[in-house]
């Protein structure tokens, strides 16, 4: 086995995480009609059965960078594996609502966890020719995951096993536990520890000789010169600046109206001349595909290209579509007319995401935090993420129900315009920077958009 093929193992485990985040994130749409009829849920229930995932990963998101810094990002991704596999065992096998919403707070929590701490993992054992697309494999996986659950739930759509559903995803949870267990602990967290021994012992293991003498010196370097801490984070404009750059990147990948998409795009088709379930629930799939293939293109060239070119390119796209479907949705009355004009605008909608502002969400955060607060400053980031997330998910229907889908999509418009300024003027380009030229960068106090340029 080569040295890049064994990164390529290791940064692939680690994104089994990202694939049971898409899995049991997305599971619960075709799930839920079935739990509901074994159930008789309330109304009420249904809501806080959906809500607790993206509540449980907000909440672990918090705290979860902290258990990383702390105890090792390998430790950390373990965490992450038998809380999918609780989680998933809880809801597959109760028989009791509040159970059901426990498990699923669980894996929310995990989703969490693994999404503060997966692409902070891979990132720091990957060299900077390549961070890019193995980062990114973690968001491909995620996409993976979304799209099957899709395939899933319309496989169970005749038997209606809500429990098998949820259930199967604890195979891959258990993989990733197994898996855990055979990967290197970060060297950049090691040396951090100061146990440089073993951290040059993976290096070796990952690059020639050279090439580990040197990481092992840019990153000794760079920890001598590290006082940062939790306090000093939010104290200094320095590290300010690069808590807003990963909070800009997360939450606006979720206000520009990702999940309006995924979590509701069948009840908006149902408004338009795609009225009928199976129509609308086959286009809802058929959108989960073109987000894993146009995700799965962006490894080809976020290392070539960069990764500021495509988000800014990427947010312009997205711009138009919402603007289209804005448009439509105010002006078209012919309901066929306006199922074709939602359904081409959200397809190229995902094809947009995919290559920019999805890849940069967890990409950005992930080499721009000093090491000793990386997992923390990652989990800040997710946190921002999941944060949006829950609140578009809760204000999605009610905007729907009292201003109408044009309000709703013209608000994404007015957002991503923000966002695209932003992402302008602030996010920096840092294709083919070392993670301590990065951090060098950062205590010099460089402006945030020439954070990642060479020395």
């Amino acid at each position: 086995m080569t040295k890049n093929q064994h990164l390529i193992i290791i940064a692939t485990c680690s994104a089994l995480s990202g694939l049971l985040f898409g899995y049991d994130a997305g599971i619960i749409a075709g799930a839920l009609l079935f739990i509901n009829k074994t159930f008789s849920m309330s109304a009420n229930e249904q809501g806080w059965l959906v809500a607790m995932v993206p509540l449980g990963a907000l909440l672990s998101s918090i705290v979860s960078g902290e258990i990383s810094d702390l105890f090792g990002r390998k430790k950390t991704l373990f965490l992450t594996a038998i809380t999918f596999i609780a989680g998933s065992l809880i809801c597959a096998l109760t028989y009791d609502v509040t159970f059901l919403i426990i498990g699923r707070l669980l894996l929310g929590i995990a989703i969490g966890i693994g999404s503060s701490t997966s692409p902070v993992y891979t990132s720091e054992l990957a060299d900077e020719k390549h961070r890019g697309w193995l980062v990114n494999l973690f968001v491909v996986f995620i996409q993976l995951g979304v799209f099957l659950s899709f395939v899933i739930s319309f496989a169970y759509s005749h038997s209606g096993n809500w429990r098998d559903m949820i259930g199967l995803g604890v195979i891959p949870a258990i993989i990733l536990m197994i898996a855990v267990f055979f990967l290197p602990e970060s060297p950049r967290w090691l040396i951090a520890k100061n146990r440089s021994k073993e951290a040059k012992n993976i290096l070796l293991d990952l690059y020639s000789t050279k090439e580990a003498n040197q990481k092992m010196q840019d990153i000794e370097e760079i920890v001598v010169k590290d006082k940062v801490n939790i306090k000093l984070l939010f104290e200094k404009k320095r590290y300010l600046k690069v808590i807003f750059i990963g909070a800009a990147v997360s939450f606006f990948t979720q206000t520009v109206g990702i999940n309006a998409f995924n979590y509701y795009a069948p009840t908006i088709f149902q408004k338009t001349g795609f009225a009928s379930p199976g129509t609308a629930t086959f286009y809802t799939m058929f959108m989960g595909l073109v987000l894993v293939l146009s995700t799965i293109s962006s490894l080809f060239f976020i290392d070539r290209i960069g990764r500021k070119k495509p988000l800014l390119i990427g947010t312009f796209g997205i711009l138009l579509t919402l603007l289209a479907i804005t448009l439509g949705f105010a002006l078209i009355k012919n309901p066929m007319t306006l199922g074709w004009i939602f359904l081409i605008s959200a397809l190229v909608f995902m094809a947009f995401h995919g290559v920019s502002i999805g890849p940069a969400c967890f990409l950005i955060p992930s080499e721009i935090f000093p090491l000793r607060v990386r997992g923390l400053g990652m989990g800040i980031s997710v946190a921002f993420n999941w944060g949006a997330n829950v609140i578009v998910a809760a204000l999605v229907p009610t905007i729907i129900a009292h201003f109408g889908v044009a309000s709703l999509f013209g608000a994404f418009f007015v957002i991503t315009i923000i966002a695209w300024l932003v992402f302008y003027f602030y996010i920096p380009e840092t294709k083919g920077t070392t993670l301590e030229q990065i951090e060098r960068n950062v205590l010099a106090n460089v402006p945030c958009v020439d954070l990642g340029r060479a020395s």
